[in-house]
């Protein structure tokens, strides 16, 4: 049940194998023997599953079969940050970088909606490039 839903989630929130393990801190081949089934994640990990797919342990556990996600919310990922699926087509390349960028952090720390997606872009993209200044800097340690 587990291998099952996490493949439908990530499918649904369209996103590759590499980014959910990213998520987690694991490799990608370790991600895929979650989602093949020959491999179950430790407590820790399952938490971290379904906080990046905002469902239950119960619902990736087969013991719930209500996905509340699909009924409170949508599936599209910049919801959180008030930018719907054509706005999100509309932004150049740059700026989808950026939202993906935002959204795929650990925890994501920018929860500064704005009604204007545009004034939303400039500060997100002040952040994102701090962020790139501030990982060449590790690297450069």
């Amino acid at each position: 049940m587990l291998a099952q839903r996490l493949k439908e989630l990530r499918n649904r929130k369209k996103r590759t194998q590499q980014d959910v393990a990213k998520y987690l801190g694991l490799t990608r081949p370790a991600y895929t023997a979650y989602e093949s089934g020959s491999r179950s994640p430790d407590y820790d990990i399952l938490i971290k599953i379904a906080d990046y797919f905002d469902v239950s342990t119960d619902y990736l556990l087969g013991r719930d079969t209500k996905d509340e996600q699909t009924e409170q919310v949508s599936l599209f990922p910049f919801d959180k940050l008030g930018v719907d699926q054509d706005e999100y087509n509309n932004l150049s390349p740059y700026q989808q970088e950026v939202l993906d960028w935002a959204i795929n952090e650990e925890a994501l720390f920018f929860k500064n909606k704005s009604d204007n997606v545009l004034d939303m872009m400039e500060r997100l993209e002040i952040a994102y490039e701090v962020d790139q200044v501030m990982q060449k800097r590790k690297k450069n340690k």
